[in-house]
C-alpha cells in the first residue's frame, strides 16, 4: 500500500520483463513463521521448456506548483506461467495443495489451498554461462487441462501452469537473479537451498 501522502495520480502497469527457454526447473516449499519466511529443500518441479514472466507496479506521482515533485514505483506482484513437457501427479498435488493417499491416487477437492513456493530455473546464455532465477514466493492456480485423441499426425499436449508472486514479507525480496558460469559460487548451490542475501549488498 503506497502511503497517503503520494495519492496525487496512481498508475498501475504491467510489464513484461522477460521470456526464457529454460531447463533445471525446481521447487522448494516456503513457511512461513513470524513474519519470516523459510524453505523447504528444492525439488525437481518438471522438464521446463519456456518461462514467461510479468511484473505489476504502482507508480504515485505528487505534484506542488505544476511540477512533479516526488514519485514513487512500487512493486506489487507479478505472473510467471510455465511451458512444460510433463507434471506427475504427485508434484502438481504437493503445488496445489492437494492430496494423495496410498494408492498413488490424487484428490482434488473445493477446500485446497496452495502453498507458497519458491521456484528456481536457469536459462542458456552465450559464452558457457547461464542466468539463474528463483522467484521467492509465488503461489499457482489449478491448469487448465486438454486431451486429444490420437490422429493422423502426431500433436505433442504440452501443460502450461501459472503462479502469481509475491514480495517477502522478512525484507520486500521477490527474486534472486544471478548470471554466471556453472564454476561460479551461487551457482554450485542454487539448487540444493534457496539463495539468500549475502552479508554485503551493494548497490548497482
Amino acid at each position: 500500500v503506497l502511503d497517503s501522502t503520494y495519492n496525487n495520480r496512481t498508475v498501475k502497469g504491467v510489464t513484461k520483463i522477460m521470456t526464457l527457454g529454460l531447463k533445471d526447473l525446481y521447487y522448494a516449499v516456503c513457511t512461513e513463521s513470524e513474519g519470516a519466511e523459510t524453505y523447504g529443500e528444492p525439488k525437481k518441479m518438471a522438464e521446463a521448456m519456456e518461462a514467461d514472466l510479468s511484473v505489476k507496479t504502482e507508480t504515485a506521482d505528487l505534484y506542488a506548483d505544476d511540477a512533479l515533485s516526488e514519485s514513487v514505483k512500487e512493486f506489487t506482484n507479478g505472473t510467471l506461467k510455465l511451458g512444460i513437457k510433463d507434471l506427475t501427479p504427485e508434484t502438481l498435488a504437493e503445488v496445489l495443495g492437494q492430496l494423495v493417499d496410498e494408492n498413488k491416487v490424487v484428490w482434488a477437492g473445493g477446500d485446497d489451498e496452495p502453498p507458497f513456493l519458491a521456484i528456481g530455473f536457469r536459462a542458456a546464455k552465450t559464452g558457457g554461462r547461464y542466468r539463474y532465477i528463483w522467484l521467492l514466493k509465488c503461489k499457482f492456480e489449478v491448469p487448465g487441462e486438454k486431451y486429444k485423441t490420437k490422429g493422423e499426425k502426431i500433436e505433442f499436449q504440452t501443460p502450461e501452469i501459472t503462479a502469481t508472486f509475491y514480495k517477502r514479507k522478512k525484507d520486500a525480496k521477490w527474486k534472486a537473479d544471478f548470471v554466471g558460469t556453472e564454476k561460479d559460487k551461487p551457482a554450485t548451490t542454487w539448487f540444493t537451498t534457496v539463495p539468500e542475501p549475502a552479508p554485503k549488498m551493494t548497490e548497482v
